[in-house]
């Protein structure tokens, strides 16, 4: 346990790039066992919506569609009562049954061989597309990674602690002398951590893979839409399966950023202050958000399916799965979940204001999906209420709302709030006059962000033919969704963290029914009808052609971006950027050695990464993607990842202080003695100490980071032995 691990050599070097993409792969097959064969099994064993008859293609649809709403929540209460080794044993029964039930029926289904063409180049290409701007390149001994994982890192940490520690999962980035119950949602966690332990992939590996299958998850819901709630012909399908690929007009106010200040974006949605990101952005940076939209989005297909004539057990069936599904939305995402509550709930005022027929029915069959879900959720309900109770931090103050009314600010306010005119009302009325501006802004920043969306929205709402086209409630209800939607998220943020989370997966829900009535416009044009909304003509062909082509250019620059940002600030800025690349290798390699000696157990300490005050408008600094790097790779439990103490995922913050001082102690210089370095590791309960040429006393000759025994060893990291 203390012999020394030299790096290799160049010729035995770890290929860490193609382990990830073949474990990716197979943890891509391993999903399937949990998004696919589980919905299977249960739609075929109720026979929903008359699964058993309709062809492969269709039941495979409807089989995603349910294994999104219904494995969330039953792997959680599969894992709260036999762990994840309940959850492993159901996923290979699963799959043992859904062979079973393939055998008594065959594959040939309805589809045109074309359509069987662009469907697999459709999923393989997202696979493709996925890996490529996920997985870290290797170079040698460098490790380029994409900007997504300044964010996964965490919910990579999560997944594994769900590996290491059970449901519910203890917190890995704050330990306070024992394991504490994470204050999170954390479903898509579960099914990563089964996946981890049913396919012997790692944590990082799993997460990427669930990122494809969220993508597998949004086409099925848009072609179940475009099938059952639109009633579409495959050309006008394939058009709004296309639009999942364009983004808005970010372009233009992204090159605009990166000519008018000093520091690259590394996305290109980040030239907004509170962005609305295209879909292929939201996939890769927040899988399970997508994840609880979709939760959302199918059990209100379900409910919009009782209105068809069909028997009385099968309109029970759909909504009890629909209240399924609505209590795995919120475990996936709370936010998301809220904010589609209080989208139906507004839908329900409209729809009763309007004195529509189906009012009543709607009424009694959402109050049974709202209790039902409610009943689901108890146990769940009762940990966060539970770990809610704790305090959040020593210095902070708990939030008295947990949303605020506030304009979103999706063009800073202070181009405008700092201008000469404007000083005396900014010393006097700072906070009216910043909403003002926002107001002021929100137009044109919704124009950059909606682009195609934006036009197609514009030219509904002015048509002429829009009155007639609202007696579809097909068209009305998305139309209504679209806009009070927009305006719940533009008016209404989230107040308990600084982001604003509310806002930026809310609006993932009028999202999805904006790029529908895009498509509606769209493939009214091309496959000419006079039920077309918007009436074509050669200046809104032009307008809508050019955003797409602009919103095409965008996601394309944006997905370069993703993966050129590193290498691009290594070479411009090498005295903040230069050492990422050889860091993030030195950091997986040193703690691949660790893996294979340390306990599951055991307890890990770094230096953590306070914000750099000199940032250089840089959104994320080397500092900070360093510690990440240290978070994603640990795979051990953190005694504290975060610069104020990551409480506010679970812990006693009573001991914060406590742990910030000792730590801050022992990486001061000069280093203090190993016997200060083992009272501090016997104090927390932590077992190996990190030393890297970022902190101060990496180029001591004395004290602990020279004397303690070595674990592993790499030319910028040191990972040290403390307890015996």
């Amino acid at each position: 346990m203390t012999a020394d691990v030299v790096p290799c050599g160049i010729l035995n070097v770890q290929d860490f790039m193609l382990k990830d993409v073949l474990g990716s792969l197979v943890a891509v097959l391993a999903f399937s066992s949990l998004l696919y064969a589980p919905g299977y099994i249960a739609a075929y064993a109720v026979d929903l919506f008359g699964f058993r008859r309709l062809d492969f293609a269709a039941r495979s649809l409807w089989a995603i569609a349910c294994s999104f709403m219904l494995t969330p929540i039953a792997a959680y209460f599969v894992g709260r009562l036999f762990g994840l080794n309940g959850i492993v044993c159901a996923m290979i029964l699963c799959t043992t049954g859904f062979a079973l039930l393939l055998l008594l029926r065959d594959g040939r289904g309805a589809w045109t061989a074309n359509d069987r063409r662009i469907t697999a180049l459709l999923a393989l290409g997202w696979i493709a597309f996925a890996l490529l701007m996920l997985v870290e390149f290797q170079v040698g001994h460098r490790l380029y990674l994409s900007v997504v994982m300044a964010d996964q890192s965490y919910r990579i940490a999560f997944t594994d602690a769900v590996v290491r520690t059970g449901i519910p999962p203890a917190n890995p980035l704050y330990f306070s002398g024992a394991p504490a119950a994470m204050r999170y949602y954390y479903f898509w966690y579960v099914l990563c951590a089964a996946v981890v332990k049913f396919a012997h992939v790692t944590a990082q590996q799993s997460f990427i893979a669930s990122t494809i299958w969220a993508g597998f998850g949004l086409f099925t819901t848009v072609k179940l839409y475009t099938s059952h709630f639109f009633h579409w012909g495959r050309r006008q399908q394939w058009i709004a399966m296309g639009l999942l690929a364009v983004t808005g007009a970010d372009l233009i106010p992204a090159l605009g950023n990166a000519f008018g200040q000093p520091a690259l974006n590394g996305d290109i949605e980040w030239w907004s202050v509170d962005p609305i990101d295209a879909w292929p952005d939201s996939l890769l940076w927040v899988p399970h958000h997508v994840a609880s939209v979709l939760c959302c989005l199918l059990a209100f297909l379900f409910l919009w399916r009782t209105l068809e004539p069909i028997s009385r057990r099968c309109r029970r069936i759909a909504l009890a799965i629909a209240a399924l599904a609505c209590a795995s939305a919120f475990g996936l995402s709370v936010y998301v979940a809220f904010g589609f509550a209080l989208l139906i709930a507004s839908w329900m005022v409209w729809i009763a204001v309007r004195q529509c027929p189906e009012h009543k029915a709607h009424c009694g069959r959402i109050a049974t999906i709202t209790a039902l879900s409610a009943v689901a959720l108890l146990p769940f309900l009762y940990e966060l209420l539970r770990t809610m109770l704790q305090p959040s931090g020593t210095d902070a103050v708990p939030p008295q709302h947990l949303f605020t009314f506030s304009v979103r600010p999706m063009i800073d306010s202070g181009l405008l709030t700092d201008a000469r005119p404007l000083a005396a009302w900014k010393q006097t009325h700072p906070l009216v006059l910043d909403q003002i501006i926002r107001l002021l802004l929100l137009v044109p920043g919704l124009a950059m962000e909606l682009g195609l969306y934006g036009a197609a929205l514009a030219l509904i709402l002015r048509s002429r033919r829009l009155r007639e086209a609202m007696r579809d409630r097909a068209f009305d209800t998305s139309l209504f969704f679209t806009i009070s939607g927009l305006i719940l998220s533009l008016l209404l943020s989230s107040s308990v963290i600084s982001n604003n989370d509310f806002g930026y997966r809310a609006v993932m829900l009028p999202q999805f029914f904006l790029t529908l009535l895009t498509a509606q416009v769209l493939g009214a044009w091309w496959a000419p009808s006079e039920s077309a909304v918007v009436t074509p003509t050669p200046g809104k062909r032009r307008l809508l052609l050019g955003l797409l082509y602009l919103g095409l250019a965008g996601s394309l620059c944006g997905a370069v971006l993703l993966r050129a940002w590193q290498p691009y600030v290594e070479h411009v800025t090498p005295q903040r950027f230069g050492q990422l690349s050889q860091d993030a290798f030195q950091v997986r390699e040193a703690f691949a050695n660790l893996h294979r000696v340390a306990r599951l157990d055991a307890v890990v300490s770094f230096r953590p990464i306070d914000p750099d005050p000199d940032r250089q408008n840089e959104v994320v600094t080397a500092d900070e993607l360093y510690q990440r790097m240290l978070v994603m790779d640990t795979g051990r439990q953190l005694l504290n990842a975060e610069g104020k103490c990551a409480v506010h995922f679970g812990g006693d913050a009573s001991k914060c202080s406590a742990i910030q001082a000792a730590t801050a102690a022992l990486y001061a210089t000069p280093a203090p003695s190993p016997e200060a370095a083992r009272a501090y590791c016997s104090q927390f309960g932590v077992s190996y100490l990190v030393v890297s040429h970022h902190d101060p006393d990496w180029s001591q000759t004395t004290g602990w980071p020279v004397t303690l025994p070595v674990i592993a060893r790499q030319p910028g990291l040191r990972i040290l032995g403390c307890r015996d």
